[in-house]
């Protein structure tokens, strides 16, 4: 199995982790999602967050390796790209880090900072949520792949 395959997946749940626990503790709306139990959402929310975190410096190592060697071959999987959704991503990845970190960071003593990342941070949750729905949709062909290819062996 790829290892960018591996990494795909693997920062696909826990960016799913993440969401969920997130989105059930912006507010009483989505407070359902994990039944009312904001303190063990707050848990799963930063344990998550620091995976994440190493997944990020993995893939970004392993991209500087990549560069570093001049290897091209094409890497469809990989997280992070130098355009498109890749980018997007990227982009997206590092101001969550960042507006965790800060969230994380100045909970108790800044709230002003606190409370500016945390409309930041929610914001950009809804943003890369409906950005997955897309990057879902439009990556759907591959499911239709072997179909295609017993049409064209006809």
């Amino acid at each position: 199995m790829k290892f960018d395959f591996i990494l795909h997946w693997l920062w696909a749940l826990v960016f799913s982790i993440l969401a969920l626990s997130g989105i059930a503790m912006a507010g009483a709306k989505y407070g359902w999602v994990m039944q009312y139990d904001i303190a063990t959402a707050d848990i799963v929310h930063r344990l998550a967050a620091v995976v994440y975190v190493l997944l990020t410096l993995i893939v970004i190592l392993y991209e500087i390796i990549r560069i570093l060697r001049r290897d091209k071959t094409l890497k469809p999987w990989l997280v992070f790209g130098p355009s498109g959704y890749g980018l997007f991503t990227f982009i997206t990845t590092l101001i969550f880090i960042i507006t965790g970190a800060v969230i994380w960071l100045f909970m108790d003593s800044n709230h002003a900072a606190t409370a500016f990342t945390l409309w930041i941070h929610e914001k950009l949750t809804y943003l890369a949520a409906a950005s997955v729905i897309w990057h879902i949709y439009m990556k759907s062909h591959a499911l239709k792949w072997p179909k295609n290819k017993e049409r064209k062996a006809r």
